[in-house]
């Protein structure tokens, strides 16, 4: 809930029928977005990021996620599917034969995987998606929702080289607080259970700055669900998909197989990104993108061997957009990393594919922060091009700014 102190997540199950469908629909929708008050609606976005940041939802695990989702999602709107895999699609239907935008953020979070128990009880596990090791040692975390910890040696009997490195996966353990696995086992807890960080989402000393697990991308769907409830019953230019996907951490695979069914004739995918704005990283030589300096358009990314170049047409609407509607954004690249771009663009015969991104610090971290106002200025953008897609809308190269 909201306190003077800032946001504190209550347990997953805890719901907010309250706010669905609050939002007052004015004569002219397009007016929606520039009349609607601003501290409403981030008090919104900030509440239900909490809510969804406090369920675990490692990848392929992401079950009370994708039900929650699916739950609010079609308390607005009346075509709602949950595929076999996990990817949530919330259709608005708009003119026969007319194109089709997909909008798509993921419900997936990184964190580990049981992979054996010791006699004396202690968890040995892998990652899911890119975890890392110097932020593990001495984590609370969360089996079947069940609490644990990752074990720590004592500072008192840990050699001086020691404490400057970092052990290896394999030397790591998550401890329930059980001596044999016997008592593990009576908690339900087997080997393949998905392991989650033990980390509400906060409010800082400066409320706009919200700081936890799972920061992506719940902001991504709690950008999802807001944008359903504003266009819920709207005329639209085009069919419009809200998509929710799977195992993106892990490989971008649930966008692969969602796109692949939908076949749209474009999309925009969402999502967070790394930032800079610290001591440790460079402006220049690392990351451009500064958290509370608006939506991050992303012209290009590129982490192992896949990438996204922006579809130029895709890309120029987006800026064209931003900078009609005085939206603040960044132009940037992210070179060390992805997003369900990377798979959405290359399903078929190609899907014209534009990046919107959050920024946040600390990535694929159990403190990951963000400034709420981007998720506003996001929402505007993405809100402003799906209302006016439409059969107009050229989407083709030629036109595009060669750059």
């Amino acid at each position: 809930m909201l306190t003077p102190q800032g946001y504190v997540a209550d347990a997953p199950e805890r719901r907010q029928d309250d706010e669905r469908g609050s939002v007052d629909e004015p004569n002219e929708e397009q007016e929606q977005t520039v009349s609607e008050d601003g501290v409403e609606l981030k008090r919104r976005l900030t509440q239900r990021l909490g809510d969804y940041a406090a369920i675990d939802a490692v990848a392929g695990h992401e079950h009370a996620m994708v039900a929650r989702l699916a739950e609010d999602l079609r308390a607005v709107v009346d075509q709602v599917s949950v595929d076999p895999f996990g990817n949530v699609v919330a259709t608005l239907p708009g003119p026969e034969n007319g194109p089709s935008l997909m909008i798509a953020a993921h419900s997936d979070e990184i964190g580990g995987v049981v992979k054996a128990v010791e006699p004396d009880g202690m968890i040995r596990f892998e990652r899911l998606g890119g975890v890392i090791e110097t932020l593990l040692v001495g984590r609370a975390v969360r089996i079947r929702g069940h609490r644990g910890v990752v074990g720590a040696k004592a500072g008192h009997i840990t050699p001086p080289a020691e404490r400057l490195s970092v052990p290896p996966l394999r030397d790591l353990y998550v401890d329930m607080g059980f001596d044999n696995p016997e008592e593990v086992a009576n908690l339900g807890i087997r080997v393949g259970d998905a392991i989650a960080y033990e980390a509400p989402m906060r409010a800082l000393a400066n409320p706009d700055r919200l700081s936890g697990k799972a920061l992506d991308n719940r902001i991504g769907c709690a950008v999802v669900v807001e944008l359903a409830q504003r266009l819920a019953g709207a005329t639209l230019g085009c069919t419009l998909h809200l998509v929710v996907t799977v195992q993106e951490e892990i490989g971008l695979r649930g966008a692969q197989i969602v796109t692949f069914r939908l076949d749209p004739t474009a999309a925009i995918v969402l999502d967070t990104m790394p930032a800079g704005g610290t001591p440790d990283v460079s402006a220049t030589r690392d990351l451009s993108m500064r958290i509370g300096a608006g939506p991050v358009i992303t012209v290009a990314s590129r982490g192992g061997n896949a990438g996204a170049i922006a579809q130029p047409a895709m890309r120029d609407l987006l800026f064209a957009t931003a900078e009609r509607e005085g939206i603040s954004y960044q132009r940037a690249l992210f070179y060390g990393g992805n997003s369900d771009a990377a798979a959405v663009h290359l399903v078929r015969s190609g899907v014209p594919t534009g990046i919107v991104n959050i920024a946040r610090r600390y990535s694929h971290s159990p403190v990951e922060m963000l400034d709420i106002n981007d998720a506003v200025g996001s929402l505007r953008l993405i809100e402003t091009v799906a209302r006016g897609f439409s059969a107009d809308t050229d989407l083709s190269f030629l036109a595009s700014d060669p750059g």
